[in-house]
């Protein structure tokens, strides 16, 4: 369904019930998310983090039943800023106008979960409105020398309609699914948000059924988007589904992700072929005909551990595969990432640090640990524009055959002024791939990067500035290139 239809379709819905139309919290917010993590870890709210965009809704229920005079110092602190926020998105019938303006040298192209900016000028503005049913988001911004040649963006727009525990949105909307902070190996904030429809749940609440109440707060979202940029195959579909859970006491949340291309200009788009790649028949040859093939997954599961007791430190890890082995069905080929992350205080300086390791390159066996299968990650023979979207990838930004070692740490000032200092080596197509379309690099390459960042709220709005290098290793070329970049930004809200 083309995106102007499923608009229109959402704003005319009569919905009854009286349930609020709870806006949404997108990725990119790195204090939001530190704040988010410590009352989770320290046992005050708990409420599945690693599916974003969260809802407002479902933070702030969990909010109200917080007794702040028991927290520690720090707690109490992340707790304000939290409720401070989500008391601003849940004003009722009250709009809002913000506005943004970013100035880059050299802006980032390997994205992490943090928001820097996409290309060397940006000015935007927005409008917000929530209503008992209707949420309105309407954002435009203008770019100067645009990396893909848009100088003007929606992104970040959306119309919202509340089902009773469900949120139908349609736009433009960035997501983020699993724990790491680097890089997600099936969907990140890397490439620009592509336009569609979304259906999450709006409250974690648990099961009440003995036979499920085991597995804690639960969401699940589901969205389907149009990729419409210059494609080998015009006008693809792009489907996702994701379920999360937090199992009380045990430190756990868990989640199961899948992503497809499908449908597009001269390939199958019926009700049929959809069922048929939920169902996994899409592998050509062994369960489906090759002039069939519904289109091409990933799928996988990531599960982030908060270590027993008052130990501080939380590990994580995440498995995607890719769809179909050589002559076989099911998962074939592995993409791995593990991590962990500790924090704790410095003074009066609050920090949660991490390390993370990703691995983008294929590999087969059950858990993915025999062989490498160079050139099968975000690749497909039909859908050969890959897992990417206005030439970025959508999941991991090293793309595909790359491994990524990474350290990183989030500091925040007793007064919520917050810094974000991250080091990271990639080995970026380690294959020396022929197929087309690498978003990085056409050739083997190195690459070492160095970011910090800072934000400080002031009454006439919010400046964040940053400085990074990144040096360059052409491994084929020989050539070896540092680069300076940095970026200044104000906002409004």
């Amino acid at each position: 369904m083309a995106v102007r239809g499923c608009l229109a379709l959402i704003i005319t819905v009569l919905v009854g019930g009286q349930s609020h139309a709870n806006p949404l919290l997108d990725p990119g917010d790195i204090l939001l998310r530190h704040d988010l993590e410590l009352l989770n870890d320290s046992g005050v709210i708990n409420v599945p983090l690693t599916a974003w965009p969260l809802s407002v809704g479902d933070i702030d229920e969990s909010l109200r039943a917080i007794d702040d005079s028991t927290l520690s110092l720090s707690v109490a602190a992340a707790f304000a800023r939290v409720k401070n926020q989500i008391a601003t998105e849940t004003n009722v019938n009250e709009s809002r106008i913000a506005f943004d303006v970013s100035a880059s040298v050299e802006p980032r192209f390997i994205r992490t979960f943090e928001a820097t900016p996409r290309d060397e000028g940006e000015v935007g503005a927005s409008f917000a409105w929530v209503g008992e049913r209707i949420s309105v988001r309407l954002a435009a911004t203008g770019i100067a020398n645009p990396f893909d040649g848009d100088d003007f963006r929606p992104d970040g727009s959306y119309v919202g309609v509340a089902l009773g525990n469900w949120m139908l949105t349609a736009g433009w909307q960035d997501r983020w699914w699993g724990p790491s902070r680097d890089g997600s190996l099936i969907l990140s904030s890397n490439a620009r948000p592509t336009p569609g429809v979304m259906l999450q749940r709006n409250s974690s609440q648990p099961f009440r059924t003995k036979w499920l109440s085991w597995m804690g707060p639960w969401t699940l979202t589901t969205f389907m988007s149009e990729l419409d940029d210059e494609r080998a195959v015009a006008n693809a579909r792009l489907f996702g589904i994701r379920g999360t859970f937090r199992p009380p006491k045990t430190g756990l949340e868990i989640g199961f992700s899948r992503t497809a291309q499908w449908c597009g200009d001269g390939r199958p788009c019926s009700l049929g072929t959809f069922g048929d790649l939920l169902l996994g028949k899409d592998n050509r040859g062994v369960n489906i005909d090759p002039e069939n093939e519904p289109g091409n997954q990933l799928a996988g599961v990531d599960i982030r551990w908060k270590l027993p007791g008052e130990t501080p430190v939380a590990l994580y890890m995440q498995w995607i595969g890719e769809d179909g082995r050589g002559g076989g069905e099911g998962i074939g080929s592995w993409l791995r990432q593990i991590g962990g992350e500790f924090w704790g205080e410095v003074g009066s300086i609050r920090h949660r640090t991490h390390v993370e390791v990703s691995d983008s390159t294929c590999r087969q066996g059950g858990f993915g640990f025999s062989d490498q299968v160079p050139g099968c990650a975000y690749h497909h023979s039909i859908y050969s524009t890959g897992y990417r979207y206005q030439s970025r990838a959508i999941a991991h930004a090293m793309d595909g055959d790359g491994l990524s070692y990474s350290i990183g740490s989030t500091l925040v000032q007793s007064a919520g002024q917050v810094w974000n200092v991250s080091l990271r080596h990639m080995e970026i197509n380690r294959a020396g791939s022929t197929r087309p379309g690498h978003s990085v690099s056409a050739t083997p390459a190195e690459i070492t990067d160095f970011q910090v960042s800072h934000a400080r709220r002031f009454d006439f709005g919010t400046i964040r500035v940053g400085i990074s290098t990144n040096r360059k290793n052409g491994l084929a070329s020989g050539d070896d290139s540092t680069d300076m970049g940095g970026f200044l930004q104000w906002s409004s809200h």
